[in-house]
């Protein structure tokens, strides 16, 4: 008894302080409203489970898929029905041993797809710099939009001590002003109730039906929200709040697909202190826009009293969609739904908060050693594309080839070479938007400084063009930034007619995306990819085809000379199951990331997911049962 005892504690110990193993099984699944979803571990509401960890930590994840049978793969295309996981937000190094770019979740760049049937490990360790709020999102076809999505809450000591100063500073000064500085070093520790909101876009269709819509032979349009939806839930929410605190921490996340959301507190103000995992200087704001892929945390002072409104906009066309959401602490009632326009809510700013925004740590990057412009617009031209399906285009091309063959970005399979960046210096890109939309765009391994973006309607900005409007205001932008810190995060929304330049050092090589973050125009081939490190890039993460079975993988193996470094973890269940290696050497060839066509080369399918997890917990209870042995007894 007194041994069992033991080991519970130790394997306890093992899994929850530096080892966090999460399972994800996807299947299909049907929402409370009647619409084909895919389903998470058997919840079908389009808002997975939050996955938690620590800075440093070692995170496992176990996704097994099983969206599709072989009539709705026949149905649907492997596009769909295959699939992959991208933590969006998390900036893992790709240099020496550490090779995040294999976990960067992006079909035909950095890993395979999972196919119907199959699982695949997720294994990294989170940076002990990474701390904040992100998400996790599937990276094929449109799967997020039906439900492929989820919070990942990276939390640290330095971000609860910020928080504790922040307080103190409220406390002190009120919450009247704007830029709160001069912050105390020692904080307050005052009851803090986290409130996670998960924004979102709704619509009436399934977001496959909605992709054939939009890739149709002639050019369907994007299509119109129809709701929204608050962690998963298209009801009004009342958010439990407890009698002693006082304050909320709202987490605000959009995992939508297109629509920007708006948030109001009403009769309260919100203390911006964290823009996309970056800690910022406090700010003070009553209504907060979040783009597409965009994250927030705001500190929330509460009153005593009556219960607390929260307006919830969601941006259409022409306006919002409005939703009343509550913050009630015990025997308190929600009341009546906000009635006014989501348009003119206090302090609403539908542009960019650059300026304001302010990193809590950090300088500007020096002079660029490379600079960009790449101008995105809607291709009209029918006769580009097969079937005549109108695309974006960026300087000219779209990010990938027609939709049902795959998710084949730039570099994959005939499609033209990434965009090369100066490896180890400082890149500065333009990204001009030619047509009238607002686009958010989305950064794959940097955080970005945003130096500078336009109005509508500024025009594009080009480095030859010294006269321009747009080129004024990127030089006015730049000279107030001496001295000073720019706004720092991985996804900014750039107006219609307009543009944006951002700032980023090229030392984390790998291929990466850069692309729109509105799901329907990534489709349509609204991106790019940049290859960073060429010489490490082409070692490790260069697309290439799959291999057809095992054969081909030893083959590929034994012409290989480079060794395999992999986790304890995953050397563990190699030992007793031939789990799919994600680990892989700087020297390593292409190949020898995870062979998922092959059962022989990857066994761990679905129906055997419980056994792996079993045989992985009795590993690690043997190892620490001869470390007790060892030097305990």
């Amino acid at each position: 008894m007194l041994l069992r005892w033991t080991l519970s504690l130790l394997c306890g110990a093992l899994v929850s302080a530096d080892t966090k193993l999460y399972e994800l099984d996807i299947s299909k699944g049907v929402s409370k409203d009647g619409k084909q979803v895919i389903s998470l571990n058997g919840k079908n509401d389009t808002a997975g489970p939050i996955i938690r960890v620590n800075s440093g930590d070692t995170l496992n994840l176990l996704v097994n898929n099983d969206i599709c049978n072989a009539e709705d793969r026949e149905k649907y295309g492997e596009s769909y029905c295959d699939t992959s996981i991208h933590f969006h937000g998390v900036v893992l190094d790709n240099d020496g041993e550490d090779l995040g770019v294999l976990h960067d979740g992006v079909p035909g760049v950095s890993q395979y797809s999972i196919p119907s049937g199959m699982s695949y490990w997720y294994n990294f360790t989170v940076p002990e710099g990474l701390c904040g709020t992100y998400w996790y999102h599937s990276h094929s076809s449109v799967q997020y939009g039906d439900g492929l999505r989820g919070i990942f809450l990276v939390d640290c000591d330095r971000r609860q001590h910020y928080i504790e100063r922040v307080i103190a500073k409220l406390e002190a000064d009120g919450t009247d002003g704007s830029l709160l500085d001069n912050l105390p070093e020692v904080g307050i520790k005052a009851p803090v109730q986290e409130v996670v909101m998960a924004v979102t876009d709704w619509y009436s269709k399934s977001s496959v039906e909605i992709l054939d819509q939009v890739m149709s032979p002639y050019g369907g349009p994007d299509p119109s929200v129809e709701g929204s939806m608050m962690n998963g839930d298209t009801d009004a929410v009342k958010f439990e709040v407890a009698e002693d605190a006082e304050y909320v921490a709202l987490r605000v996340i959009n995992t939508g697909m297109s629509g920007t959301n708006v948030l109001h507190v009403e009769g309260h103000r919100l203390c911006v202190i964290e823009t996309d995992g970056i800690l910022t200087k406090p700010y003070m704001i009553d209504t907060l826009s979040i783009a597409v892929g965009q994250r927030f945390t705001v500190l929330v002072k509460l009153d005593k009293g009556a219960p607390v409104r929260v307006v919830h906009g969601c941006g259409k066309m022409m306006g919002y969609v409005a939703k009343t959401h509550w913050l009630l602490r015990p025997g308190q009632v929600a009341g009546e739904d906000y009635v006014g326009r989501v348009g003119h809510l206090p302090g609403l700013d539908k542009n960019e908060m650059y300026k304001q925004f302010v990193p809590l740590e950090g300088e500007l990057l020096p002079e660029p050693n490379q600079q960009l412009s790449l101008d995105y617009e809607f291709d009209g031209d029918q006769t580009r594309e097969p079937f005549g399906t109108t695309m974006y285009t960026v300087n000219g091309d779209t990010m990938q080839e027609f939709m049902p063959n795959g998710v084949l970005v730039e570099g994959a399979r005939g499609a033209r070479e990434p965009i090369p960046l100066h490896s180890g210096g400082v890149v500065e890109i333009a990204i001009n938007s030619i047509d009238h939309m607002t686009h958010p765009w989305h950064m794959h391994g940097h955080t970005f400084q945003v130096v500078s973006v336009g109005r509508k309607r500024d025009g594009p900005l080009y480095f030859d063009a010294p006269e321009s409007p747009a080129m004024k205001r990127y030089l006015a932008d730049i000279a107030e930034w001496q001295g000073r810190v720019p706004m720092t995060r991985d996804t900014i929304n750039i107006p219609g007619r307009s543009y944006a330049v951002i700032r980023l050092r090229a030392d984390n090589p790998g291929f990466w995306l850069l692309h729109c973050h509105v799901e329907w125009h990534m489709a349509k081939g609204l991106g790019v990819v940049f290859a960073e490190g060429n010489a490490l890039v082409s070692a490790v993460s260069k697309p290439f085809e799959k291999q057809s079975g095992a054969a081909g993988a030893a083959e590929t193996s034994t012409a290989s000379t480079a060794s395999t470094a992999t986790t304890p973890i995953m050397s563990a269940l190699r030992a007793v199951s031939t789990v799919p290696d994600v680990m892989a050497t700087s020297a390593a060839p292409a190949a020898s990331q995870p062979q998922l066509t092959s059962e022989e080369t990857v066994p761990v399918a679905t129906a055997s997911k419980g056994k792996v997890l079993t045989i992985y917990l009795l590993i690690m209870c043997a190892l620490n049962l001869a470390i007790w042995l060892i030097f305990f007894r």
